[in-house]
């Protein structure tokens, strides 16, 4: 990614320390697995609400499948610029 998700009116990104005072990843990573759950549930509910078509569900899902995979077998990789858990 390589632009911020946020940023708004700031010509400038912040400044090395704040990133790394922010930067919440290296310990975020225990909630990794409780984190893509909770992506695959509302994921599940979207689907069941006809929100989410199944076929853009399943694609979600499988997705999401790969992520908690990549996880499991320690391939993932974190980045420290996507700040925590949520982002990566």
């Amino acid at each position: 990614m390589s632009q911020k998700m946020w940023g708004g009116r700031f010509g400038d990104g912040p400044d090395d320390i704040m990133e790394e005072i922010n930067a919440s990843i290296g310990f975020d990573q225990r909630l990794a697995h409780q984190d893509v759950a909770g992506s695959m549930a509302h994921c599940q509910m979207l689907i069941d609400t006809g929100i989410l078509s199944q076929e853009d569900g399943r694609t979600i899902l499988d997705g999401l499948n790969q992520i908690e995979k990549e996880i499991s077998e320690g391939t993932f990789t974190f980045s420290r610029a996507l700040e925590d858990i949520h982002m990566n």
